[in-house]
């Protein structure tokens, strides 16, 4: 029998994620599609993933079961409230979960520091405001390893930070500099409220 993808894993778990979501408090995004398209051909591999906003643990139990061999590091505001956001809890023992604030750019450099670098997946699904979005992004956009991603989630949903431009307008800037071949982001991917930047991958001569 063949490994199961990960909509259908995604919907076992009961995660909006999926394309199939029967809670009330949200609608079904299907990202599960897309994630699948970028991260199928990681599934037998030993990489590391982030996920900022772990709340009740669904898609991070998605995201244990869809990868194996993954070690799996979870960050929220919110902590204690179930065993997926709780310090020390040991809910699985391929996954840490460490309380923080993605706007807290020191926040960031200790959990660098704790957790080490090379992440092969982030996943951004956080506060959804442009300040929360654009920090996190700068602080760990370098830890990601080359070919790498980089995603974020619920694109329609921000909200405003003071001094911080639009996270849409923010993005359309990373846009146009892969457009011009400038920085080290390699493809940018849209789909509805959802985009996934991978890093250039080193290149051997």
């Amino acid at each position: 029998m063949g490994m199961r993808d990960l909509d259908t894993i995604g919907r076992l778990y009961e995660t909006d994620k999926a394309t199939v979501f029967t809670r009330t408090y949200a609608k079904p995004k299907a990202y599960t599609l897309h994630y699948a398209r970028c991260f199928d051909p990681l599934r037998d591999d030993c990489i590391k993933l982030l996920e900022i906003g772990v709340g009740g643990g669904e898609s991070v139990q998605m995201w244990l079961d869809y990868l194996p061999y993954a070690a799996v590091f979870g960050v929220d505001l919110v902590e204690k409230t179930n065993p997926w956001n709780t310090p020390g809890r040991g809910a699985h023992s391929r996954y840490t979960f460490l309380q923080g604030d993605q706007t807290d750019k020191t926040m960031w450099a200790c959990f660098l520091a704790d957790c080490g670098k090379d992440f092969d997946i982030i996943i951004d699904d956080g506060s959804h405001e442009p300040k929360g979005i654009i920090t996190a992004f700068e602080c760990l956009w370098p830890a990601v390893k080359p070919g790498g991603y980089y995603a974020i989630e619920d694109l329609g949903c921000g909200f405003t930070s003071p001094g911080y431009p639009s996270h849409l307008d923010w993005l359309r800037v990373q846009m146009e500099a892969v457009n011009q071949g400038l920085g080290d982001i390699d493809s940018v991917y849209f789909a509805r409220e959802l985009v996934i930047l991978r890093k250039k991958p080193c290149i051997t001569t």
